[in-house]
């Protein structure tokens, strides 16, 4: 089980200063991999027994159990992240548009440090094993949410964009299925109907997927599956669909890939249909 899953499945029982840790370490996990437990809580302002704690409720024996977890998980990937950085020390700008690419391209550098090219690859799987994919995204994720339902659509696939009305919604979930999948956004909250969503879906026997940022492992109730990663390499900087978007096309030429042969045909059907009804 990696930490983000195990922060997951604890995010109920968490203190709120076990909470801000959490987001520090999520936020900057080579700095915390790096660092001792007094400097990780001063960064947040707790006590240090704070950390130590939260490292054994997580499962660990010590903070230097815990400190190894993040070493072995986030390191090992700093390179691409690393490269991505000096390109864009280099390139200074005193714009707003300067600033904003150049937090934009530390994000994207960063992506492999939370979601490994496996993950996304097994998570493309489920999404074409699905019976039906039902989609949900509230507020800006709309957009995400529609552009993920045409890509599938052009895959052959049953897909639903879930309605964001709390009626509309109840009445789509009706419907629902084991043998479904919902995917979701999450980003500084969880969206309205958030709980109810994954619970509905637990009860029945679909599978969770939910896309986030950095708060995503604090998600309560936690979905089967979670992609997340940090929107900004500034916290405090301007928060945009960038990384997200990636991470979602990603999933789309991974899904692609998962089965060549008939995402091609399913393509150049789509193409003959479109001349068709042009």
């Amino acid at each position: 089980m990696s930490l983000l899953q195990k922060i997951s499945g604890q995010a109920p029982t968490l203190t709120p200063s076990e909470r801000r840790l959490v987001e520090n370490v999520i936020e900057s996990p080579t700095a915390a991999a790096l660092g001792t437990a007094g400097e990780l809580a001063r960064a947040v302002g707790v006590h240090e027994a704070t950390a130590s704690r939260l490292a054994k409720k997580l499962g660990y024996d010590s903070y230097a159990a815990f400190r190894d977890a993040l070493r072995d998980e986030f390191i090992a990937t700093r390179e691409t992240a690393t490269r991505f950085e000096k390109t864009i020390a280099e390139a200074g700008s005193d714009t707003v548009l300067g600033k904003l690419a150049r937090d934009e391209m530390q994000a994207l550098g960063r992506i492999e440090e939370f979601i490994t090219p496996d993950r996304i690859t097994e998570i493309a799987a489920l999404l074409m094993r699905a019976n039906r994919i039902f989609i949900y995204g509230y507020g800006n994720a709309e957009v995400l949410a529609l552009m993920m339902v045409k890509r599938f659509r052009r895959f052959g696939k049953d897909v639903q964009q879930l309605d964001t009305d709390p009626r509309g919604l109840a009445e789509q979930m009706l419907g629902l299925a084991a043998g479904d999948v919902v995917l979701s956004f999450a980003f500084r909250r969880p969206p309205r109907g958030y709980a109810a969503l994954i619970e509905t879906a637990r009860e029945i026997g679909a599978e969770t997927i939910i896309v986030s940022g950095k708060s995503g492992a604090l998600l309560s109730p936690p979905p089967d599956h979670i992609l997340t990663a940090p929107r900004s390499g500034d916290q405090d900087a301007f928060q945009t669909l960038t990384v997200p978007m990636t991470v979602c096309n990603a999933l789309v030429i991974a899904a692609g890939l998962t089965a060549k042969d008939e995402s091609l045909k399913k393509l150049d059907r789509l193409g003959q249909l479109i001349e068709r009804f042009d």
